[in-house]
């Protein structure tokens, strides 16, 4: 499962053994949703699975999580089935479109967990959530800080956007930096200060900014490196590929003259075979001939032979006369 699919599974993520670096980040966000809300009845607004409404229902807090999609309050509604008694009375799931509902009461503590990042009018999401909330009550935001690639996310926030949300009566108290992610606490109250942006703030921007730059540059190494050891392993194909080539152009070669060879030595059986049947054929002459020269001998040498050579002998002299 990959990062993007965890954080649209936050249960998942939570629990999750096959990247553990990425569980852990998850787990240290959640928990400090949970340290930090204030009083017991909670409003947890994109409450995906159902994570952080579930462990704080655990706590004895009355919690309801909304959610627009649909397999979202299905997973939740499925994971508090998994709590004792107790905790599935405090915790409910519903459906909702945050926009749209119509609250009947008001909440002490108002969740927006990784919720932000998905909202086009930001502005208007965000003073709806917060009008939910109690004088006194909390507004507590998770989101990913500076640049994130996440294909469903439709902006990047920086410290400057979580300062502009503020008002005459919701005033930020707390900016916690965790890691590619920042939670920030507004406090609703006409008479809250908001927090002091000293040195020790600005250095800790600074200080998570560079973390941040940090992880790129050995995300850039690594990928550096891996790309060097690609483009080793594709010179390395490549010069096995030239002698294969080679190899197979000389097996090509002593294909041919074996070919030639064969054909040559086609040749020389096909002659030689002519030659055999020559051979035989002069013997079957020489012996039709010795066959005929022994008629002949024996012919000669009779009685009748003789008179017949003496005549004809006779014949041929007359014949010259």
């Amino acid at each position: 499962m990959d990062m993007e699919k965890l954080e649209d599974k936050i249960y998942d993520a939570y629990y999750s053994n096959t990247n553990r670096e990425f569980r852990q980040k998850v787990r240290e966000r959640i928990h400090w949703i949970c340290e930090n809300v204030s009083g017991n009845i909670v409003l947890d607004i994109g409450c995906s699975q159902g994570i952080t409404s579930i462990l704080l229902g655990r706590e004895g807090k009355k919690v309801f999580g909304i959610d627009l999609s649909e397999s979202a309050i299905n997973d939740a509604t499925e994971n508090l089935k998994k709590e004792n008694e107790e905790t599935q009375k405090l915790v409910d799931f519903q459906k909702e479109n945050l926009m749209l509902y119509n609250f009947k009461e008001r909440y002490d503590c108002v969740i927006l967990g990784e919720v932000l990042e998905h909202i086009n009018d930001v502005q208007s999401f965000f003073s709806k959530a917060t009008a939910q909330v109690k004088d006194n009550g909390r507004v507590i935001v998770t989101t990913p800080f500076g640049i994130n690639d996440f294909i469903d996310h439709k902006r990047t926030f920086y410290l400057h956007d979580f300062l502009s949300f503020q008002s005459d009566v919701l005033k930020i108290v707390d900016i916690k930096f965790l890691g590619k992610w920042i939670g920030v606490i507004y406090q609703k109250s006409p008479n809250i200060t908001d927090i002091e942006f000293d040195h020790h703030l600005l250095l800790e921007f600074e200080q998570n900014i560079y973390k941040i730059e940090r992880e790129y540059l050995e995300k850039q190494l690594q990928l550096r490196n891996k790309n060097l050891a690609m483009k080793k392993q594709i010179d390395e194909a490549k010069n096995k590929n030239k002698e294969l080539r080679e190899n197979v152009d000389y097996k090509k070669k002593l294909l041919i003259e074996k070919a030639e060879k064969v054909k040559i030595q086609k040749e020389l059986i096909e002659q030689y075979n002519r030659e055999e049947q020559l051979i035989q054929e002069q013997r079957e002459l020489s012996r039709q001939y010795e066959i005929l020269q022994h008629r002949y001998n024996n012919i000669k040498n009779s009685t009748l032979g003789k008179f017949t050579l003496k005549y004809w002998n006779w014949r041929n002299k007359r014949g010259r006369k």
